[in-house]
């Protein structure tokens, strides 16, 4: 991939640099893919493969956050809970058109906004707190998404 991992000078903790390149290769690459595979059955309807392409640049994102809370960088917790927010509003952030999915990612972007006051504050306890409560929001909106599409098949 191309990220790369370099080693503090201060601890033994290692840190990923060039997230936000990742994410932008990995949309180029899914847009790419999307564009000359022909399948425009309904182009605002995210393909899975785009949206298991989202879901890891996510992941990249929440590795940022623990990695800051873990090592006290709180840039660096601001940083993910940011690219979080915005991630939220990406078109393949929609994959339900319902207005509890609506209100899910609006109390997700609310949970990232208090994760990034208490980073910019430098409190790590409501940081972590936060962080906590984002975490139970990801988990509570996949369940959702999950029994929405069991319950229309």
């Amino acid at each position: 991939m191309l990220w790369c991992r370099t080693a503090t000078t201060k601890t033994s903790v290692w840190t990923i640099e060039g997230a936000g390149l990742v994410t932008v290769v990995v949309g180029t690459m899914l847009a790419m893919a999307w564009g000359l595979s022909g399948d425009a059955a309904d182009p605002s309807t995210p393909r899975p493969d785009q949206v298991a392409g989202f879901m890891r640049a996510k992941l990249i994102h929440s590795q940022d956050v623990l990695e800051g809370l873990a090592i006290e960088d709180f840039d660096l917790i601001d940083k993910g809970a940011q690219q979080l927010s915005l991630a939220s509003d990406d078109a393949s952030w929609q994959v339900l058109q319902t207005e509890d999915y609506a209100r899910q990612s609006a109390e997700f972007r609310r949970s990232c906004d208090s994760l990034r006051k208490a980073a910019k504050a430098h409190n790590l306890d409501g940081a972590a707190l936060a962080w906590m409560e984002v975490t139970m929001k990801c988990i509570q909106c996949h369940k959702y998404v999950r029994d929405e599409r069991s319950s229309s098949r």
